[in-house]
């Protein structure tokens, strides 16, 4: 494994602005590469933060939210996704999960080193799924570590039987919160978090990557979840599986469950009832 410095995050416009190039690519067993990039001496903008925590409901605080870290790294993991040793195209990826551990929440003014990784490729029913592996340290030890899982369609790997696991029939709960979602919610949150990916800004671009139309955000819906619940000291951990797509405008109902670790959140279609995703949060300290 190699490890490469880097001495500066591109923006997300950058990196999309370069991913036509990675539309070609239909490997027939791919192999991941081995880089890991390295970023050091990151430190959140003040101003973005601000904008990030009144998008999301997030708490004027001292501390950072966890999705906010993730806006920062997440531009140098999808710069590793446009190098030429990687083999799967960055447009018309989709995201599945998000599993995020802090053993420390960060502090607005600390400094912290990123570093990315890509990993852990598997078959899957509708093609192969990798990680993206992302480390936050500070003062050479882990403070955080975010993994997003992507599925990239159509692409086979020999030897490998996917799973076809069925899914439990979703029963709605109890709705405790409600959103409705404009046209417009994938362009605002594009200004805030720097994430143009076109599937999220319009219908037209969207249509083209082979979306039912535009859609929200997943990152945008973990943090406005985790707004209202993401501890500030400690540690804890969370992941959300997207089951079904936000399609805009939307009208999504929301289940906010307190359990013994922390809380589950439920998101669901609020006419068709069928799921969209659930957020687990555990607190390490219960």
């Amino acid at each position: 494994m190699s490890a490469q410095i880097v001495t500066e995050i591109p923006s997300m416009a950058t990196v999309y602005a370069k991913a036509a190039k990675t539309l070609g690519r239909k490997p027939k067993n791919p192999v991941l590469p081995s880089t890991v990039l390295v970023f050091q001496g990151a430190k959140a903008d003040p101003v973005k933060l601000g904008e990030f925590r009144r998008a999301v409901g997030a708490p004027m605080n001292s501390v950072l939210p966890s999705l906010y870290v993730h806006s920062l790294a997440f531009p140098l993991a999808m710069s590793l996704m446009l190098r030429d040793d990687f083999p799967l195209p960055l447009l018309g990826m989709i995201h599945l999960t998000n599993d995020v551990e802090v053993l420390a929440p960060i502090g607005e003014d600390e400094a912290f080193d990123i570093e990315v990784r890509s990993e852990n490729l598997r078959a899957h029913a509708k093609g192969v799924t990798c990680d993206l592996a992302v480390r936050i340290i500070v003062d050479g030890k882990d403070r955080m570590l975010l993994r997003s899982t992507f599925l990239a369609k159509g692409v086979k790997l020999d030897g490998e039987k996917p799973s076809h696991g069925e899914r439990s029939v979703f029963e709605a709960p109890v709705r405790t919160a409600h959103w409705s979602l404009d046209a417009g919610t994938g362009r605002r949150w594009a200004k805030v978090a720097g994430d143009y990916n076109p599937i999220h800004l319009s219908g037209l671009s969207a249509k083209a990557l082979g979306m039912p139309g535009a859609i929200a955000h997943g990152i945008y819906m973990a943090a406005r979840v985790l707004g209202g619940i993401e501890p500030a000291t400690g540690s804890y951990s969370w992941n959300i599986e997207f089951k079904t797509p936000v399609v805009l405008p939307a009208s999504v109902d929301l289940a906010f469950e307190p359990t013994a670790e922390g809380y589950r959140v439920d998101a669901w279609h609020a006419r068709k009832g069928k799921p969209h995703f659930t957020l687990e949060l555990s607190n390490s300290s219960k």
